[in-house]
């Protein structure tokens, strides 16, 4: 699957952290702001962010403006429905958040991959809720997603392999080592390089 616009739901400090990633790749980004933050205010942290790193040094105004413009805040759970990657990052416990992934899965299109930036041991609970569990799968960024090199990517016994690999892929279009879970162990993956193009 190609992945040309991808979706973060829950503007916490993770979220946008997410999002800034993807921007940077010059990937369309929605931000859903489904606890807490207004769209306002999770705009105004992520060009708080993005100025930051422009006063010491890390990027200059212009690809400031780039990432920023790159990433759309919304309300409704509704605004991820043309977004090929929609990755689950939203602030609160298990059960608010297994209702969120119930209500993004009648949202998202058939091939569209649905992911839980969740703890690993939760995974299995976030996927009772769902019908179509062979396209949901763990994509955990460490803090800062922005600078952390390494995304785990954990598959649960359902996901399939065109999910992992739409994942991996977005990892390293993202310039990070995508590490997947094996057997309860955090292990490399050294899968063949997928080009660029495979992203447009």
């Amino acid at each position: 699957m190609s992945l040309s616009a991808i979706a973060v739901v829950g503007a916490g400090p993770q979220g946008l952290s997410i999002a800034e990633a993807a921007a940077e790749a010059e990937l369309p980004v929605t931000v859903v702001c489904v606890t807490g933050s207004s769209r306002k205010h999770a705009a105004k942290r992520l060009r708080r962010t993005l100025q930051l790193r422009v006063e010491v040094g890390e990027i200059d105004e212009a690809e400031a403006e780039a990432i920023f413009a790159r990433v759309a805040f919304r309300r409704d759970l509704s605004s991820v429905t043309e977004c090929d990657l929609v990755v689950e990052s939203a602030v609160g416990d298990v059960r608010s958040r297994r209702a969120i992934l119930a209500t993004l899965e009648g949202h998202v299109s058939r091939g569209s991959v649905l992911a839980s930036n969740t703890a690993r041991g939760q995974l299995r609970a976030m996927a009772e809720v769902l019908t179509r569990p062979d396209q949901f799968i763990g994509l955990r960024f460490f803090h800062p997603a922005s600078h952390t090199p390494l995304v785990e990517v954990v598959p649960l016994p359902d996901t399939a392999p065109g999910a992992i690999i739409a994942c991996e892929t977005f990892c390293r279009w993202l310039g990070k080592t995508p590490v997947e879970q094996v057997d309860g162990d955090v292990a490399p993956v050294l899968r063949s390089e997928r080009p660029r193009e495979a992203l447009g």
